[in-house]
């Protein structure tokens, strides 16, 4: 099963063209975490509780795809209970991979705009 979310904020500091990683949260998030986080709205949200993502998966972000290389052990849960997760752009490193993170290839990061479309 898929499920769309949509950009619905971005926070000032929430995209950085030398930073690699975009993070996403629900419309629950604080407001201090608006100020550096992307606010994705959810079409079904209890279809949201039956992702689970694994390596190998793909992720289309306005209309482009983009293959899951490392699924941290906290991203699903984390996805599920408030729509946070951290997509990073860039190899997955050997150490200190980022438990609530999806690790993304291509490596290049998207344009994100209000509206932008996330499928799961």
């Amino acid at each position: 099963m898929t499920v769309t979310a949509t950009i619905s904020a971005i926070g000032p500091q929430a995209l950085s063209p030398d930073d690699p990683m975009v993070i996403l949260f629900d419309d629950s998030a604080t407001e201090a975490l608006r100020a550096v986080t992307l606010i994705q709205d959810f079409q079904a949200r209890t279809a949201l509780e039956t992702i689970n993502l694994s390596i190998g998966d793909t992720i289309d972000i306005d209309n482009q795809e983009f293959t899951l290389t490392y699924v941290g052990q906290l991203a699903n849960e984390n996805l599920h209970a408030i729509g946070h997760v951290a997509l990073v752009f860039a190899p997955v490193p050997e150490h200190d991979r980022l438990e609530n993170a999806l690790y993304l290839t291509p490596t290049q990061v998207p344009d994100f705009h209000v509206d932008t479309r996330i499928t799961y």
